[in-house]
């Protein structure tokens, strides 16, 4: 079978797969079953892409997928000491919450574009790859100017918010 695997490997060095070795939580049950982390990483992904353009819960796997790994960089982000990567992390989340609601809003709409479940996952890996930076280059572009310009009136609705909430609890 490390025959058949070994020969993944150029493609998983291509596509910046080797770190994946690393994982803790991939390397107990991977070596029970004696292969690396990375082949086990890239067939579940080649899987999930494969469901992806065939529609099989693709919208499960998209969002699986644009949560899954942004979350355990952002907590190796929180545990990290030292490293700017926090600023990376915040805005993909930010991004997402925006897409996100954009895609609870108007997805309906959107699921009529042909493989927009890729097209999403393809905007969220460009957000969160670490050499790619997209969701900070979005955020700088786009809403670090449109926070600028609305903060103090959003800041003020928030409070008045807060003040009715006040009320109505005492």
């Amino acid at each position: 079978m490390n025959a058949v695997l070994s020969k993944l490997d150029p493609l998983i060095t291509k596509f910046g797969l080797d770190n994946t070795d690393q994982m803790e939580i991939l390397k107990g049950p991977c070596s029970k079953i004696g292969v690396r982390p990375a082949h086990v990483v890239f067939i579940c992904g080649s899987v999930a892409l494969f469901s992806i353009v065939f529609g099989i819960a693709a919208r499960f796997l998209s969002t699986f997928i644009s949560i899954l790994y942004p979350a355990y960089r952002s907590i190796q982000a929180i545990e990290s000491q030292g490293e700017n990567d926090d600023k990376q992390w915040l805005t993909y989340w930010i991004l997402f919450s925006i897409i996100t609601l954009a895609d609870a809003t108007i997805g309906f709409v959107l699921e009529f574009i042909p493989f927009y479940h890729i097209l999403k996952l393809a905007l969220f890996v460009a957000l969160f790859h670490p050499q790619i930076k997209g969701a900070e280059k979005l955020y700088d572009q786009f809403v670090h100017p449109l926070y600028l310009q609305h903060h103090e009136k959003i800041d003020k609705g928030f409070q008045k918010v807060q003040e009715r909430v006040k009320q109505q609890v005492q």
